[in-house]
């Protein structure tokens, strides 16, 4: 009798185990099947100047997940070696990892030395600080320029569950995501 007792217990035990190894799950496993899954800070090349992003810039700013966000930025006119093109931007969290790529080979000028890109906000993780990494190539270079935004908070619906990197999510083309066009209806906004 006691026999038994002592197999069901071990039964149920292994199905518990079972279940909580299915429920926790590594954060590792999403960002390994990412490409550019880990993007950690690193020193420019002395001929990365004259790049500057201009909004965001107020830290800690609370944005919720889906809104219609703008990126922008400006580069020096002058400068003896400018940059040409924007190859990527992308969305990291707070510990350097990828939740989102906004765009590639984005137009650097949309009014004359400065540029902007409209997207939505797209951020399958928990709520929590983020900011934008834009890779910004210089004519004649061999190695991308990366700049960062300052840090913001992605607000996401409180009454969904997220799982800490989000599903596994292939690349895929980003064509028609962003627009880099002015909508003449943000003029009146005040951000």
């Amino acid at each position: 009798m006691k026999l038994h007792w002592l197999l069901y217990f071990i039964a149920g035990l292994s199905v518990v185990s079972a279940a909580a190894t299915h429920l926790e799950r590594r954060a590792e496993l999403g960002e390994a099947l990412m490409k550019y899954g880990y993007n950690p800070p690193r020193v420019n090349p002395d001929y990365c100047v004259g790049f500057r992003i201009t909004y965001p810039t107020t830290p800690g700013m609370a944005i919720p997940v889906g809104s219609l966000q703008e990126v922008k930025w400006e580069v020096d006119q002058g400068i003896s070696n400018p940059p040409d093109i924007i190859t990527r931007i992308r969305i990291l969290n707070a510990t350097q990892h990828n939740q989102h790529i906004i765009g590639e080979n984005i137009t650097l000028y949309t009014d004359e030395n400065r540029g902007s890109i409209l997207f939505p906000l797209q951020v399958d993780d928990i709520t929590g600080l983020y900011h934008y990494r834009i890779m910004v190539n210089y004519v004649g270079t061999a190695v991308h320029c990366v700049y960062e935004s300052v840090p913001f908070y992605v607000l996401q619906d409180p009454y969904k569950k997220y799982v800490t990197a989000g599903p596994p999510t292939p690349d895929v083309p980003t064509g028609y995501r962003y627009t880099q066009e002015r909508l003449s209806f943000l003029d009146e906004l005040k951000f």
